[in-house]
C-alpha cells in the first residue's frame, strides 16, 4: 500500500474510534452541557489530526517532487 492510502486508512480508524467514544461518552448520567463540551473537545482533536496529516501529505509529495 502506498503512503497516501495507509493515511486514509488510519483517518477512517480515528473517525471510527471517535465515534465509538462520543456513543460511549453519551450514555453516561452526565448532563447535555457536559456532553457538548466532550463533543468541543472531541471535534478540536479531529481538526488538529487532519490538519496534521494534511501537511504530512504536502511534506510528501513535497519531497517526493524534490527528488525528481
Amino acid at each position: 500500500m502506498k503512503k497516501v492510502e495507509w493515511l486514509i486508512a488510519a483517518l477512517f480508524m480515528g473517525v471510527g474510534i471517535l465515534c465509538m467514544t462520543i456513543s460511549a461518552v453519551s450514555f453516561q448520567s452526565n448532563s447535555l452541557l457536559q456532553f457538548g463540551g466532550y463533543v468541543k473537545t472531541f471535534l478540536l482533536c479531529i481538526v488538529l489530526l487532519v490538519v496534521s496529516l494534511f501537511l504530512m501529505v504536502k511534506l510528501i509529495r513535497l519531497n517526493r517532487k524534490s527528488k525528481e
